[in-house]
C-alpha cells in the first residue's frame, strides 16, 4: 500500500492548529533537564499516547551510527542534529565493532559507545537503543562477529543464527553479559537518556520463533533492566512474525515515504499491542536509499520526503512519532561496508554512508555530490513550525580543502611485499587444501591460495575450476602473470588458463596464485543461510577434473602497515604484526605509516598490480584550512583513472575505491587523520595503475561515476520499491 500525495499534506493546517501547543510542550522536554532533577523520569503509556512524567512525548527521532563517524565529530554531528530539530538519537551497537576476536572487547576510542550516550544526552536528547544482537545497517555481516562462522568457535559455521539455537544463544548471552552493565547507567530510570531498547531488528523477515524473542527478553531484564520498555521493528506486512503479540513487547513499523499508507501501517502496529498501548511511531523512516557499486547514486525526492514527514508528525493528534534512516549516514571506512543480493548477484555496497540524508557524509547541509532540494534545511523548518520551539542554530558547513595533486613516486608490487605480511614470519599457512577465510583466523582483507602445478600441466591449456563461488573477487595468476577474473555474481566458477609451454622450477611446474578480496558480508541473512564466508568456498580446486594440494595460504588482513620501506630498486621490506582494531574501525589501526624510509625514486612506468603505491604532500601550520573544532579541513580524495583497491592516509584506512564501478569516484578524508607538515597517500591498487601515478585531495564530494547519473526518483519506493533491495530478497512486503 502507498501513500496518496493528496492524504499526506491534506489536514496539516487544521491538524496543526489544534495540536501545537501539545506538541510544542511534549518535544521541547529535553534530556538534560531530566538528568539535572533529583528523581529520574518515567516513560509510560497511555491512550496511545507515550508519556513522559505524564505529559506527552512526541519522539522526533534520526539514526546516527557513531560507528561511521570519526570520533572526533562526534560532538559536531550530534549538533548539527539536533538544531535540524532531533530531540532522539536512535543508536544501533554492532557486536562486531566491539567483539572483534572471541572474548577480546573494544570500548575506547572510536569504540566508546558510552561516550556517545553521554553527548547525546548533553546535546539534550533522548536516545532510542538498538543493541542488536543483530542490526543489518548495510554493515559488514549485520553486526555479526566474523567469528561466529569459524569452526574454531563453539557451533561456529553450523549454529542456527537468529534462532533459540542454544549454540548461537550462548554467544548472545555472553556479549550482551559484557555490553549491558556498561548501559545500565544510561536508561532512563537511571536518570540516562535511553527511552527504549529494541530486541533484534526486523525479525520478521526471518520467521516466528517466539522462545528466541523471549530469550532475548529475559536476557536483557536479566543484564540490564527489569524496567525499560523493550520494543521490536518491522514493516507492517511481516510485523505480526517479529515481535510477540500484546503486552510482552511493545511493536512498531518501519516504511519510507509513498511506500504505505500511514492508516494501514499503524493499523497492523496496533493490532499487534495491548489495548491502548500503541503510540504509533515509525522507527525507521528513509530520508534516502542505499547504493551499491556499479548503481546510480541514492537521490530521493526532498518534497515526497517533506510531505510525509508532516503527515506522521501530524497523526493522531501529533501522538505520531517517527525516526529518519538516516539522519547522518557517515562513511564506510575499511573493510566495514556489508553487502546485499539479488538472487544469485552480489551487490557490495559503496564505501559512503551518505544515504542521500539530510546531514551529508563530510557533515555537510543539502546533499553535496548528489543534488536535489535541501532536505536539511526543509525539515527543519517544519519540525520548528510543528512544534512551535526556537531551534538551535545550525553549526557553520565543514571546512573542506582542496590540498591538490598527490604524486605517488614510490611503488612495489604485492608479490615482493607478501613475505612480510604474515604475522610470526614470512612464509605462508601450509594446508593440503584450501579453506576460506575465517578457517585462518581472519576477518577481512584479502588472502592468497598459492600452490605448484605438475610440471607439464600447462603444456596445453587447461581448466581451473574454484568448485564454488568465490568471496568475492578472485584474480588467478600463472608465473605472476594475470590469467582471468571470476567474481562471486557470475555463475561460471571456472576459467580457462592459457598453456604455459614447458617451464616450471626444478621439479616444481608453474606457481598458482588465486588472491581473493573480501569486500564485505552480506549484511542480512536469517538461520545457518545467512553465512557469507570470504575466500575460497571449496576445498576442491581442480585443474582438468584433477583436485590441487599442498598449498600455502597468505590470509592479508592488512591490519597495520606500520614499517614500509622502498628500496632502489622499489622494493619493500614490511614489518606489519598483525595487531588487533583498538582505536579505529579501519583496515590499519590508528598507527601512522611513519617509518617509511628510503629514496623518492619513481617506481617506473610498468610495475604490474597488484601493487603499493606510495605519495606524500605538505600541509603548512601557519596558513592551513580549520575547521570549527580546530581540526584542519576535511578533503575528498579523487580515484579518477584508478581501477579497483584500497586507500590510507597517514595510516588511516579509508575504505575501497573503484572508480571503473562507481557511482562514487571519491573518498572522504576527515580532517582530524590530517597533520601538520608531511602527510601521506597509500594505495593499493588491485586491477589498473594509469600512466599517471597520482590522486586529487579535492574539495567536492563525487558521485556521479561510470554507472550513470543519479537515481532522480520520486520518492524512496519508485527507486527501490518496498524496499527489497535494503533486505536483499527478503524486502517488505
Amino acid at each position: 500500500m502507498r501513500c496518496h500525495p493528496t492524504a499526506l499534506g491534506g489536514m496539516a493546517a487544521t491538524l496543526l492548529l489544534l495540536h501545537a501547543v501539545g506538541a510544542a510542550a511534549a518535544t521541547a522536554t529535553s534530556a538534560a533537564a531530566f538528568a539535572a532533577a533529583k528523581a529520574p523520569p518515567s516513560l509510560t503509556i497511555e491512550a496511545d499516547t507515550f508519556l513522559l512524567d505524564g505529559k506527552p512525548l512526541q519522539i522526533i527521532s534520526g539514526s546516527m551510527h557513531y560507528f561511521r563517524i570519526h570520533p572526533d565529530y562526534w560532538e559536531d554531528r550530534l549538533e548539527r542534529a539536533a538544531a535540524m530539530g532531533l530531540n532522539t538519537v536512535e543508536v544501533y551497537i554492532p557486536w562486531n565493532f566491539h567483539e572483534p576476536y572471541p572474548g577480546e572487547y573494544l570500548w575506547r576510542g572510536w569504540a566508546d559507545v558510552e561516550r556517545w550516550l553521554q553527548l547525546i544526552q548533553d546535546q539534550g536528547m533522548w536516545v532510542v537503543l538498538r543493541p542488536g544482537p543483530y542490526i543489518c545497517a548495510e554493515w559488514d555481516f549485520g553486526g555479526f562477529p566474523w567469528w561466529l562462522a569459524s569452526s574454531a568457535v563453539s557451533g561456529g559455521g553450523t549454529m542456527r543464527m537468529r534462532t533459540s539455537d542454544p549454540a548461537y544463544l550462548a554467544h548472545v548471552d555472553h556479549w550482551w553479559a559484557q555490553l549491558f552493565p556498561r548501559l545500565r547507567r544510561f536508561l532512563l530510570e537511571e536518570g540516562g537518556p535511553v527511552l527504549m531498547v529494541q530486541m533484534e531488528n526486523e525479525y520478521g523477515f526471518c520467521g516466528e520463533d517466539k522462545e528466541y524473542l523471549r530469550h532475548l527478553v529475559n536476557t536483557t531484564r536479566q543484564h540490564l533492566s527489569q524496567d525499560a520498555l523493550l520494543f521490536t521493528t518491522d514493516p507492517p506486512g511481516v510485523a505480526a512474525r517479529g515481535t510477540l503479540n500484546g503486552s510482552e513487547l511493545y511493536t512498531v513499523v518501519d516504511f519510507g515515504p509513498g511506500w504505505f499508507a500511514p492508516d494501514a501501517a499503524f493499523g497492523v502496529q496496533r493490532s499487534l499491542n495491548a489495548p491502548g498501548k500503541s503510540p504509533p511511531f515509525c522507527s525507521e523512516f528513509y530520508s534516502g536509499w542505499l547504493t551499491h557499486w556499479g548503481e546510480p547514486m541514492a537521490n530521493t525526492s526532498t518534497d515526497a520526503l517533506l510531505r510525509a514527514t508532516q503527515t506522521l508528525l501530524e497523526y493522531a493528534n501529533s501522538t505520531g512519532s517517527l525516526s529518519f534512516y538516516m539522519a547522518h549516514g557517515g562513511t564506510n571506512f575499511g573493510f566495514w561496508a556489508g553487502a546485499g543480493i539479488d538472487g544469485t548477484k552480489y551487490l557490495a555496497h559503496i564505501t559512503s554512508y551518505d544515504y542521500d540524508c539530510p546531514i551529508s557524509e563530510a557533515g555537510d547541509y543539502c546533499q553535496p555530490g548528489i543534488g536535489g532540494a535541501c532536505k536539511y534545511t526543509a525539515i527543519r523548518d517544519l519540525i520548528a513550525r510543528h512544534t512551535g520551539r526556537s531551534l538551535p542554530e545550525p553549526p557553520p558547513r565543514p571546512a573542506v580543502h582542496r590540498y591538490g595533486t598527490v604524486e605517488l613516486r614510490q611503488e612495489v608490487p604485492l608479490w615482493e611485499a607478501l613475505p612480510q605480511l604474515l604475522p610470526g614470519g614470512p612464509g605462508g599457512i601450509a594446508a593440503e587444501q584450501p579453506s576460506h577465510m575465517e578457517e585462518y583466523g581472519q576477518r577481512w582483507g584479502l588472502i592468497l591460495y598459492r600452490t605448484h602445478l605438475k610440471p607439464g600441466a600447462l603444456d596445453q591449456e587447461g581448466k581451473l575450476d574454484l568448485g564454488g563461488r568465490p568471496g568475492d573477487y578472485a584474480s588467478v595468476f600463472i608465473a605472476g602473470q594475470l590469467a582471468g577474473r571470476l567474481d562471486r555474481s557470475q555463475p561460471e566458477t571456472a576459467l580457462t588458463l592459457p598453456a604455459q609451454g614447458h617451464g616450471g622450477s626444478g621439479d616444481e611446474g608453474f606457481q598458482l596464485d588465486i588472491l581473493v578480496e573480501g569486500m564485505g558480508r552480506v549484511n542480512f541473512g536469517c538461520d545457518q543461510g545467512g553465512w557469507d564466508h570470504k575466500g575460497l568456498t571449496s576445498s576442491n580446486v581442480t585443474l582438468n577434473g584433477e583436485g590441487l594440494t599442498g598449498w600455502e595460504v597468505f590470509p592479508l588482513a592488512l591490519d597495520d602497515l606500520d614499517e614500509l620501506e622502498w628500496g632502489k630498486a622499489a622494493t619493500v621490506l614490511v614489518a606489519a604484526a598483525r595487531r588487533r582494531l583498538t582505536e579505529a574501525p579501519s583496515v590499519g589501526s590508528t598507527a601512522v605509516l611513519s617509518a617509511l624510509r628510503g629514496g623518492d625514486q619513481g617506481g617506473g612506468g610498468d610495475a604490474q598490480v597488484p601493487l603499493f603505491l606510495r605519495g606524500t604532500f605538505e600541509i603548512d601550520d601557519r596558513t592551513a584550512l580549520r575547521g570549527s573544532k580546530g581540526f584542519l579541513a576535511d578533503s575528498f580524495l579523487s580515484t579518477h583513472g584508478w581501477g579497483k583497491g584500497l586507500a590510507w592516509v597517514n595510516g588511516f584506512a579509508l575504505g575501497w575505491y573503484w572508480p571503473s564501478q562507481g557511482p562514487q569516484m571519491t573518498l572522504y578524508v576527515p580532517g582530524p587523520v590530517l597533520r601538520a607538515g608531511n602527510n601521506e597517500v597509500l594505495l593499493l591498487e588491485l586491477e589498473h595503475a594509469p600512466d599517471r601515478r597520482e590522486v586529487l585531495l579535492d574539495d567536492t564530494p563525487d558521485f556521479y561515476g561510470p554507472s550513470s547519473k543519479p537515481t532522480a526518483a520520486g520518492s524512496a519506493a519508485a527507486a527501490h520499491p518496498a524496499g527489497a533491495r535494503r533486505h536483499g530478497a527478503h524486502g517488505p512486503a
